[in-house]
């Protein structure tokens, strides 16, 4: 993937390296403790449950139109379906029950799996679980977003409706969860949660979804050093393929904290590895799990 900007986005983004890095320690210095009672990713919210960041909602709002461009701000998440889309088989296979899985259709390996998409923006691992055969609810906050991934699909799908047709949402979490709880057979949370206005009400409500014997997949990025060189500096000031002040380093979540979250709420962690791109200059780089989980990771979690 080429590297967006000219010489002089360039040179602005590597001057400001030192201011960046000071206010993202400073910041995470700061920042309050994650519990269940407080939130930590708005200092000044107030004490309702909102889980909604309307900074991050204006932030996400400017990039709308760009999250389908081949050559857009979104080609590096795009890139991740390489590893995504095949390890949510895998777990599908691997972890739900055999009741509840159908795995004889190979052309559909996701016939029968309820999941909901938490974040979805624009359907970008919406649209290919539907094509695998799932049966899909997508739920972000930016209606803008909302809108293009229904007119993408149905551009790219001449109309189709029914159930194999997405289910977009545009509703807080908070909300949805009062009428789908227990629904579902796995919900996803993938590069979000370092997003939200309320880390610990949001993955509660995350957990909601998940009925009794089904799984949660969330991945993130971890609050560590390497992280914050690669996901903010590298990513944002040298090589400018991610766009300025997406993410902040107090936002990021260890696993130890997520899985002490999705613990209270009844969720049992399996697994957490790391992933990581093989050539992050490609316009759509291929993706790999490893085992060092400091930059990014994925966890899974079951209700037993």
């Amino acid at each position: 993937m080429a590297m967006k900007g000219s010489l002089l986005d360039f040179l602005q983004g590597w001057m400001l390296i030192p201011w960046r890095i000071f206010i993202e320690v400073y910041t995470n210095l700061y920042r309050p403790s994650i519990s269940k009672d407080e939130g930590e990713h708005v200092p000044d919210m107030d004490a309702s449950d909102t889980t909604v960041d309307e900074r991050e909602m204006r932030h996400w709002t400017k990039l709308a139109e760009t999250w389908w461009d081949p050559e857009g701000e979104f080609a590096l998440l795009r890139g991740f379906n390489t590893t995504r889309i095949p390890f949510i088989i895998k777990t599908y296979q691997r972890l739900l029950p055999k009741q509840s899985a159908d795995f004889s259709d190979f052309d559909y390996p996701l016939k029968g799996l309820k999941v909901i998409d938490v974040g979805c923006g624009a359907g970008l691992v919406s649209e290919p679980l539907v094509e695998l055969g799932a049966d899909v609810t997508a739920v972000d906050m930016v209606p803008e977003i909302i809108q293009i991934a229904k007119t993408h699909w149905t551009q790219t799908h001449k109309g189709a409706r029914g159930p194999e047709y997405p289910e977009y949402l545009c509703e807080p979490v908070e909300e949805l969860a009062k009428s789908r709880e227990g629904y579902y057979d796995m919900a996803l949370c993938l590069e979000v949660l370092d997003h939200v206005g309320n880390l610990p009400p949001f993955v509660e409500h995350c957990c909601k979804f998940v009925r009794k014997g089904g799984c949660a997949i969330f991945s993130t990025f971890n609050r560590t050093t390497a992280a914050l060189l690669l996901g903010i500096i590298g990513a944002e000031h040298l090589l400018r393929i991610v766009p300025m002040d997406t993410h902040h380093f107090h936002k990021f979540v260890k696993p130890s904290e997520l899985t002490e979250m999705i613990s209270s709420h009844g969720l049992r962690t399996v697994s957490v590895h790391g992933s990581f791109p093989l050539n992050p200059f490609a316009r759509r780089p291929k993706w790999v799990d490893i085992g060092y989980t400091g930059v990014t990771y994925v966890l899974v979690a079951t209700r037993d």
